[in-house]
This record gives C-alpha cells, sequence and structure tokens, in this order.
C-alpha cells in the first residue's frame, strides 16, 4: 500500500500521529509512505522498519504548502513505477487531487481519509467543493475518523456513497498511569493541583477560554496552576492574554516537549481541559486524540461539546462536556473535579478503561480490512 499524506511524524498534530500509528501496525512489507522532511524526520525513520520516501519541506512563505504538494505528487509518481496496489490519500484535497489521474493511468484503486475541518473549509468554495465531490466519486473507499465527520461529508459535501468510520486510537503501552516522574522540577512547575492542556496552540482549542476563566478558577481553589504544553500560530495571542490576566503567575507555557514529557505530564496533571469550539471559518476538532492519551493515563478530561469530541469522551464517566463558549459552566466542571478527589479518582480509573476500548492496533486493523477488501475486489483492471 502507498500511503502520500503531507502530515507525518514527527510533524505534530493528530493526523500526523494517526498515519505514524497506523503504518506502525500494519505488516512492514506491506507499506510505503511518501511525506515530507519535517524537523527531526532522519532520527524518526531510523526507528522504522518499512519505507519512507521524504520529500524537502522548505519553509517559504505563501508557497510552501503548494511546493510540498507538487513535490509529494512527484514523489507518489515515482512510487507508482513500483505497482503498488492500493494508494492512500492522507488528505482529500492536497494529497487527493491527482488520485484520479493515478488511477486511471496506473490502474491503481484510491481510498481518501477525512477528519472534518478540512471539509467544511474547502465547502465554501464552489469550485473546491466540486472538486471534492469528483474526487469522492472516483475513491474506492472513503474514511472518516468519526460519525460527526462522517455527517459532514454527507450533509456538507453532499457525498452519497460509503464511508468506514474509524476512530483513532491510542498508544496504551505509552500512555499509562504513573506518578508523572520529575516533570515538575524540570520544568520548574509549582506544587499543587495541575491543570494540563497539551496540544497544537490554535484558536479552536479553545486555551482562551480556559485562560478567561483562570481567574474565577484560582479564587475557588488557590493553589491550581495551569500548564499550556505546545506550540502554534496562537501561541504570541495566547501568551499576550495571559500577561493581561489576573491569574497570569497561575500559568505556564512550557512550548514543545517531548513525548516521554508528554506522557509525564498526563500523569502528574489533576485535570486535562481542552474547550474546543467551532470556527467561524468551520474549523473544529474532528475526534480527538489527546483526551484518549489523558485518560489511559488515569486523568479525567473536560471538552468542548463540538466537533467530534462527544466520540473522545464517555461524558460524565471518563470526564465532561462543556459549552465551549460558557465560562462559567467551564469554571464549575474544572472546580467541581479539583475539589472532590474521589469523583476525581473515580473519573480517572474510568478514563483508562474508556481508553482501553480505543488501541491504534483495532483502529489499523478496521482501515487495514477495508484496503484488503478493495484491492480483493479488483475494481480496476491493471
Amino acid at each position: 500500500m502507498l500511503i502520500v499524506t503531507d502530515k507525518y511524524a514527527p510533524h505534530a498534530g493528530g493526523t500526523a500521529v494517526l498515519w505514524s500509528e497506523w503504518c506502525r501496525c500494519w505488516p512492514t512489507e506491506s507499506v510505503r509512505v511518501v511525506a515530507p522532511q519535517y524537523s527531526g524526520w532522519k532520527e524518526y525513520d531510523r526507528d522504522v522498519r518499512y519505507t519512507i520516501d521524504r520529500v524537502p519541506y522548505l519553509d517559504i512563505p505563501k508557497i510552501r504548502m503548494p511546493l510540498l504538494w507538487l513535490r509529494l505528487f512527484a514523489g507518489a509518481l515515482r512510487a507508482c513505477r513500483l505497482h503498488p496496489e492500493l494508494l492512500h490519500c492522507g488528505q482529500i484535497l492536497e494529497t487527493g487531487s491527482y488520485a484520479p489521474w493515478i488511477k486511471r493511468r496506473y490502474g491503481i484503486p484510491y481510498v481518501v481519509h477525512t477528519y472534518g475541518e478540512e471539509l467544511l473549509a474547502h465547502s465554501k468554495s464552489p469550485h473546491l467543493l466540486r472538486k471534492m465531490r469528483q474526487i469522492l466519486a472516483d475513491a474506492d473507499g472513503v474514511t472518516a475518523i468519526s460519525a460527526c465527520t462522517a455527517g459532514i461529508l454527507r450533509n456538507v459535501v453532499g457525498y452519497k456513497g460509503e464511508i468506514t468510520v474509524v476512530h483513532p486510537g491510542v498508544n496504551l503501552h505509552r500512555f499509562v498511569p504513573g506518578s508523572g516522574g520529575d516533570v515538575r522540577q524540570r520544568l520548574s512547575l509549582p506544587e499543587g493541583p495541575l491543570l494540563l492542556t497539551a496540544a497544537r496552540l490554535m484558536q479552536r482549542k479553545g486555551i482562551d477560554t480556559v485562560i478567561a476563566a483562570l481567574p474565577a478558577i484560582v479564587q475557588q481553589n488557590p493553589n491550581v496552576h495551569y500548564v499550556i504544553a505546545g506550540a502554534g500560530p496562537d501561541e504570541a495571542r495566547l501568551r499576550q492574554l495571559a500577561n493581561e490576566s489576573a491569574a497570569r503567575s497561575s500559568i505556564t507555557f512550557t512550548g514543545r516537549v517531548s513525548n516521554e514529557d508528554m506522557v509525564l505530564l498526563m500523569q502528574t496533571a489533576d485535570v486535562f481541559v481542552h474547550p474546543n469550539r467551532e470556527l467561524e471559518s468551520g474549523d473544529i476538532e474532528g475526534f480527538g486524540i489527546v483526551f484518549l492519551e489523558a485518560n489511559a493515563c488515569c486523568t479525567p478530561v473536560i471538552g468542548g461539546n463540538s466537533g467530534g469530541t462527544p466520540e473522545a469522551i464517555n461524558a460524565g464517566v471518563s470526564g465532561f462536556l462543556v459549552d465551549p463558549n460558557a465560562i462559567e459552566e467551564l469554571t464549575d466542571r474544572v472546580s467541581l473535579l479539583l475539589q472532590d478527589d474521589n469523583l476525581r479518582r473515580e473519573m480517572g480509573a474510568a478514563g483508562r478503561r474508556w481508553a482501553d476500548g480505543f488501541s491504534w492496533e483495532a483502529s489499523a486493523e478496521k482501515v487495514w480490512n477495508l484496503s484488503q477488501q478493495i484491492i480483493a475486489r479488483g475494481t480496476v483492471s491493471r
């Protein structure tokens, strides 16, 4: 199988995690990936057993992504000479635009994978909407990471064909309960209850809502500290909001942290908070792998009742869903978990049981089975 994607480890973000985990679970000899040369790619590739063809990524404003997509296309063409049996398009337009042509030229069937936010964004353009419909119409398989995303495919894009919903998973061997080790000391975090957000810093994550709620949270829980782990395009604005907050001394930005420290932070946190919301642009959280990761560490979670997040949180059991725009509701839920030790422990334990149902192995197997069905059908004459 040939996988072409513009997001792949060690790039940050859920889509990159999803693809690297699926490929990890599939038979080594059955996988070939075409992906960008993101920072740290050489170190990452040394530890994998399948083939990754990396293409250069030049961070040049305005042209970096179109240039990358052209290079991924060229990489896909080179890989097609090896006669793959199936093409997986990691993105519907960015890496899927040339899939119908590859299917006609080389006789290779293809699967399109969708996440949610890109469908809503592209649908605002009549031209891109038509293009998505053409790509989907020619596809031999279509997946969505949540029922929410499948609904967008149906109701917004207008796709009438079969959709395979494949929830992402969590690495249950890496995200485990623990004490958090010495992460507090190394990251200079104070003693006392910790709230944690670990994410790419983007507007849809709702971190600004937590910052707005923090003065009231601190008033009810004086020793609480809010840790924001990650980097991203919204970082400068969030740091400004934090500096202007009455609770600014209770906020720490760690920047991007290592995979090992991410686990330790989730083990250390008392509550994981991520009140994601839908933006006017249509940007949404398609699922929310990070909620499963925190739950797997026995940490209760709070997420926004938006997008595919209700499918990632067992509401009232592994954590809470809140109105992402309701600061008082967020304050109440955070304070309830901080002040009720028994409830926090019960939800943490229930979160681990919930996460146990979302292994990457099971997720990858579902895509593998779909792939084998398409290959067995032989729908494209070679």
